[in-house]
């Protein structure tokens, strides 16, 4: 349902509204999500990165990140790993590593599609507009990409060399080729108020996003921000609330960022207070006998906990939540085509 700028203001400051707040938003999942969860298997697949944002590990600025780029053949095998395990959607993230141009993105969408009925998602970053179309016209079904804040000068100054009006254009330019869209935004960023955090929440109401992916501010120790304090994670379970408040059914994520803030519960709560309803699990290579990635490290954020689909699936379980078997697919989109029909 629609909220104005100081009722969402309200929810955010007054810790007195929190369980009338999280028991509205669970209303409004079970209502228009109903009790199922969606797991998406992410590929994080180049470390690399051409932007300088001062919140990311992945700043093309740090010399002391372990850089990695899989190759094609090693995508897909991950790919079939995913499909395998009975996940309909695969995620292909990366930073803005234009090392994989236009030719080998579509290559790596085509050959997933041939073999497997699977969705795919993309976060790769800004690309130029014939990029995202060759991408959906290759099979890619749904684009990730955050916006972060809606603070055009705090957007600015934490991802320097880049506009905000850019990203929101190429979100619209997403959505207008025919691309189920994803924004989202970081809590608790250096300089960021409360209203910037209701002026999301609004971003969200007006846009009302295919998918939605939220997370806290870590500090990473190779940024500049290093000894700025982390996201508030009570603040950031009200953003949740509130963002299923004003979207109804979007897809909501609860970030591994989340899981890496508040290791032992935090993506729960976001599914039992937040209206969360989507968890994204990490699939890179992972060395069974001593429990620990040997290579592929993403990390954007310090020691960022990647939750394995084992752990999503008991999270879910948890939650009471069954693990849809479907693609999950927008319900945007199919609300749209029944009242279409």
């Amino acid at each position: 349902m629609p909220l104005t700028k100081d009722e969402i203001i309200y929810y955010l400051t007054h810790k007195e509204a929190e369980e009338k707040l999280f028991a509205w938003a669970d209303e409004i999942r079970r209502k228009y999500c109903g009790d199922v969860a969606h797991l998406r298997g992410v590929i994080h697949f180049s470390n690399y990165c051409r932007c300088d944002d001062l919140y990311c590990g992945l700043r093309k600025s740090n010399k002391e990140m372990k850089r990695f780029r899989m190759d094609k053949d090693t995508i897909i095998a991950l790919a079939d790993e995913i499909a395998s395990a009975g996940i309909k959607t695969i995620v292909l993230q990366s930073g803005e590593d234009l090392y994989y141009d236009r030719k080998i993105i579509c290559k790596i969408i085509g050959e997933i599609k041939k073999r497997h009925d699977v969705a795919i998602t993309l976060s790769l970053g800004e690309r130029s507009y014939d990029d995202y179309k060759a991408f959906y016209e290759a099979g890619a079904d749904r684009y990730l990409m955050k916006h972060e804040t809606m603070n055009e000068k705090l957007y600015e100054k934490m991802r320097p060399g880049r506009k905000l009006k850019e990203r929101l254009k190429a979100l619209e330019y997403l959505r207008k080729i025919g691309f189920q869209v994803g924004a989202g935004n970081i809590v608790g960023l250096p300089g960021q108020t409360i209203e910037d955090l209701a002026d999301d929440i609004l971003f969200f109401q007006d846009f009302q996003p295919d998918m939605i992916n939220i997370g806290p501010f870590i500090p990473h120790p190779q940024t500049p921000l290093r000894d700025s304090p982390k996201g508030d994670f009570e603040l950031m379970l009200r953003v949740f609330a509130l963002t299923r408040i004003v979207t109804l059914n979007t897809h909501l994520a609860a970030a591994n960022t989340v899981a890496t803030l508040r290791p032992i519960e935090g993506q729960y709560l976001c599914f039992v207070k937040g209206g969360a309803n989507v968890l994204m699990p990490n699939c890179n290579p992972f060395l069974e006998s001593i429990k620990k990635k040997v290579e592929f490290e993403f990390q954007c954020a310090p020691k960022k906990r990647y939750v394995s689909v084992e752990e999503a699936r008991l999270i879910l379980q948890k939650a009471g939540r069954k693990i849809a078997k479907d693609k999950g697919h927008s319900l945007k989109r199919r609300v749209k085509e029944a009242t279409e029909c």
